[in-house]
């Protein structure tokens, strides 16, 4: 299990950078610059100490469920049968390997994660629980929350609120 990150100090700079590329991360590094107002040199070094630090995970594509199509999306509460550490621990590093888990919390209260899961039916899903279930995780109960529209997601980090720091 990972230890918790310390926060890194952000200026003024990298928040307009992390801004910048949340909305756009094709963007050039040229016109990344001239957008946040520094020279190219100043924002590709301080764009690489971003990802150095970790604080840019990664850039991806964002895709489109519904215009792929024959995709689902669930979430599902789950419950483990003991709390211990190392139990956490071994249902955490477990799921990582498994590619239909896209994100998974662990939670405070009468739930200890919540997971998003993709499917290509109700059928491969309930597949899915029950070879999740037969994995050894220590799942003792699960309850499944069937996503009928996206309303919001994905939506960028709001970093106008650093600035004000």
């Amino acid at each position: 299990m990972k230890s918790k990150p310390s926060p890194v100090r952000l200026d003024a700079w990298d928040v307009r950078i992390l801004s910048e590329i949340q909305s756009n991360g094709r963007i050039s590094k040229s016109e990344l610059a001239k957008r946040v107002h520094l020279s190219a040199s100043a924002c590709s070094e301080r764009l690489r100490v971003l990802e150095a630090e970790g604080i840019i995970e990664g850039f991806y594509a964002r895709l489109s469920p519904a215009l792929i199509g024959g995709i689902i999306s669930i979430m599902v509460e789950v419950v483990l049968d003991r709390h211990r550490l190392e139990d956490q621990r071994h249902f955490e590093t477990a799921i990582q390997e498994i590619p239909e888990i896209l994100d998974c919390w662990a939670i405070g209260g009468r739930i200890d994660y919540l997971m998003r899961v993709s499917s290509p039916s109700m059928a491969a899903y309930q597949d899915f629980m029950e070879r999740l279930l037969q994995a050894g995780l220590g799942i003792d109960q699960y309850y499944s929350l069937v996503v009928t529209k996206p309303v919001k997601s994905n939506s960028p980090i709001p970093l106008s609120a650093l600035r004000q720091r």
